[in-house]
């Protein structure tokens, strides 16, 4: 306990309210499910429910990435078949604490692929204050020539045994060869980027330059985006990456780019296996960084990651599982023998990423089951919350409506009491009017006709209006209907009539019927303003029909006759 980070304590303190597991029994045990998870509650917890405990491997911390790892032993000794088994756990980096590793004695004697790691962004600081595109030159020493000159004043063999050494072990141990002033090759990894510049980034685009170089358009799936995107995607989705770095300033890897990348079986390769492909150029910032993270020492440089381990029965890291960089020989056949090597790899730790996959698909939908049980669950609790308030709901709708519908009925009732008052008025009006002081010229004489043919003839004054002429009509409307229900004469209708002081001030009277003028034909509308004397169809006289306007369900019955 004592050796857990504030996080993974505080972790341990959320699975134990989450599973109220027996701490006296099951603590060492919890610190080994919570390990082999990667500290990820969601899967640690649905693990612990199903009684899933792992056998925790001890994993002890990869070593930095030494020239030594480059060296033929070491690569076939990592390369060595997976073992029957494999550990069924999720991806992820471990952060499992020494004391709760088993002290195996030949857990040392388990060969470990070299980690891979995402790089430093340090390099976007240095961007712009290093604009010098020359490169620097490499350290001479004066005493060395003059040592090797007389060494070869011995028989042959010495210098024959160097130069052996170094084309043997120069990759490896590249420094060491060149204090000996033996190693100084174009595939040399550059000592700085030779293009910083703003400009030079802006412009950096390692598809073009791979189909400059070809000059044809390549049909290579190169990654578009950074390396640490193209690592967190490999990680995140457990699928291969692949980086290769090149020189676009030597011929070596020119040749390189024409005869391995454009190859037809490299390009299936890596598009079969869905491979992420990263290409960089060591002339600019970020490959250069990731080349020295790697600690690459030529170039073209070739390597393989994922999140597997040697053997398979330790826990998975992200891992280089085999990197090439001699490729001074650029033939079609060894771009074959290149993909054949490759594919073996993958077909060989293939099966660590496709267990990962599915124990990751199992733990999504282990976790998916238990969102809809919860879901369920609290769906159950809301339909009962539901039902509970359905009743009231009902009844307050219930009352709603009644209440809703009073309103209607006591504004229809103050509707029909305003309606009443303003015909009243306006019949009285008609009736006190005296057409005999009207001189020709001051009037005009329209004729209505109603849809049954009936006739009516009507004068009106130069300064009454439109609306003047739809009044009149509702009101002789209003009394022949009225008429006929109270069986009197229509000048004795008001006096059989309740008519209540109402105020009239908002009211707006409602014309159920249209005034049409036959010829020319031309529909007027109830204009308060229009004057009758600047109407040309009604002046000095004219002729208008009255239609009854048809509502949704059918002709407005209570329009009466017109």
């Amino acid at each position: 306990m004592d050796q857990l980070t504030p996080e993974q304590q505080n972790k341990l303190q959320n699975f134990r309210e989450f599973t109220s597991y027996n701490e006296s029994d099951e603590q060492e045990k919890v610190l080994r499910l919570l390990t082999v998870c990667n500290w990820d509650l969601e899967i640690a917890v649905a693990r612990y429910f199903d009684n899933d405990f792992p056998t925790l491997t001890d994993e002890r911390p990869t070593y930095p990435i030494s020239n030594e790892l480059d060296s033929p032993f070491v690569r076939s000794f990592a390369n060595m078949e997976a073992g029957s088994s494999s550990i069924n756990t999720s991806a992820g980096n471990s952060t499992a604490p020494r004391a709760l590793a088993f002290d195996d004695p030949f857990l040392d004697l388990i060969p470990k692929l070299p980690k891979a790691v995402p790089i430093h962004n340090r390099w976007k600081l240095q961007l712009g204050i290093n604009t010098n595109n020359q490169e620097r030159k490499r350290p001479t020493y004066a005493l060395l020539p003059p040592v090797i000159f007389i060494l070869m004043l011995f028989p042959k063999l010495f210098w024959l045994v160097g130069y052996g050494l170094n084309k043997l072990l120069g990759p490896v141990f590249p420094n060491l060869f060149r204090i000996l002033g033996l190693r100084e090759s174009p595939t040399d990894f550059p000592s700085k980027p030779a293009h910083t510049s703003k400009e030079a980034l802006s412009s950096y685009n390692i598809k073009t330059l791979v189909n400059d170089t070809l000059g044809e358009t390549s049909d290579l799936p190169i990654f578009e985006g950074s390396f640490n995107e193209a690592f967190e995607k490999s990680k995140t989705e457990l699928k291969w990456l692949m980086c290769i770095l090149i020189n676009s300033e030597k011929d070596i890897s020119t040749k390189f780019v024409k005869t391995y990348l454009n190859h037809d079986s490299f390009i299936n390769f890596v598009t079969e296996n869905d491979i992420i492909l990263y290409v960089g150029d060591v002339n600019y910032p970020e490959p250069f960084e990731v080349g020295q993270t790697y600690q690459v020492h030529s170039v073209p440089y070739i390597n393989l990651i994922a999140n597997v381990s040697a053997t398979g029965t330790t826990f998975p890291l992200m891992s280089i599982v085999t990197r090439y960089h001699n490729f001074e020989t650029c033939t079609k056949e060894y771009a074959k023998k290149l993909v054949k090597r490759l594919q073996k790899i993958i077909d060989k730790y293939e099966p660590q990423l496709i267990t990962q996959r599915y124990d990751r698909q199992e733990a999504e939908l282990a976790r998916l089951l238990r969102k809809q049980q919860d879901e369920a669950y609290e769906q159950s609790l809301l339909n009962d919350k539901i039902k509970q308030e359905e009743k009231k709901q009902k009844e307050e709708e219930q009352q709603r409506k009644l209440e809703k519908l009073k309103q209607e009925e006591e504004a229809s009732k103050i509707k029909q009491k305003q309606e009443l008052a303003f015909l009243a008025n306006h019949v009285q009006s008609l009736s006190q009017i005296d057409e005999n002081g009207w001189k020709k010229g001051d009037y005009t004489t329209i004729q209505l006709r109603n849809h049954e043919g009936q006739r009516t003839v009507k004068k009106f004054y130069k300064d009454q209006t439109l609306y003047d002429i739809f009044v009149f009509v509702e009101c002789k409307n209003f009394l022949r209907v009225q008429s006929q229900e109270l069986s009197v004469p229509e000048e004795n209708v008001l006096d059989q009539l309740e008519v209540e002081n109402v105020s009239l001030d908002n009211y707006e009277h409602e014309f159920r019927f249209e005034l049409i003028s036959p010829m020319p034909r031309i529909k007027f509308q109830a204009d308060p303003h229009k004057l009758l004397k600047d109407v040309r169809e009604l002046w000095p006289n004219g002729s208008l029909l009255i239609e009854r306007i048809e509502d949704d369900e059918g002709l407005d019955e209570e329009s009466g006759d017109y």
